[in-house]
């Protein structure tokens, strides 16, 4: 008998590499649920890649000769892209794991409100699961 690998978007043992991953394959689905442990070590996981290319491809920009347009251009438009998958993956992780404390994914624009926004979704994301009434269910075929 094969042991599923996730059960409702979350992994069978939850570490920065498959977590990682779940981020990268559910960069633009919000609608599914997303646990604690899965949701912190991916966003660690996230940063860290999204660090290092952003790192490289900032280095290499600050390496490019001053008259080199295209390339610089061209790098510069990578550094923004890579900013923007990296910003996309985090938001909808946000909205998955507030599906999984049962609450709707419109609580992510908390952060609207200067400072105790922020604070109350930091709160939101640390808080358990909720199973009961959850119109997202584990059980996902």
């Amino acid at each position: 008998m094969q042991m599923k690998e996730q059960v409702w978007n979350e992994s069978f043992r939850p570490g920065i590499f498959s977590s990682t991953k779940l981020y990268f394959q559910d960069l633009f689905i919000g609608a599914k649920r997303m646990s604690r442990k899965d949701f912190w070590w991916g966003y660690l996981g996230m940063t860290i890649v999204s660090g290092i290319i952003m790192g490289i491809l900032a280095f290499a920009i600050t390496k490019m000769p001053v008259d080199d347009f295209y390339w610089s251009s061209i790098i510069g438009v990578a550094l923004a892209i890579t900013y923007g998958y990296y910003q996309i993956a985090i938001f909808t992780a946000i909205i998955r794991r507030l599906h999984d404390r049962k609450m709707r994914g419109w609580w992510v624009l908390l952060p609207i409100i200067p400072f105790l926004g922020t604070i109350v979704l930091i709160v939101l994301l640390c808080l358990p699961q909720r199973d009961f009434g959850n119109r997202f269910p584990k059980e996902q075929n």
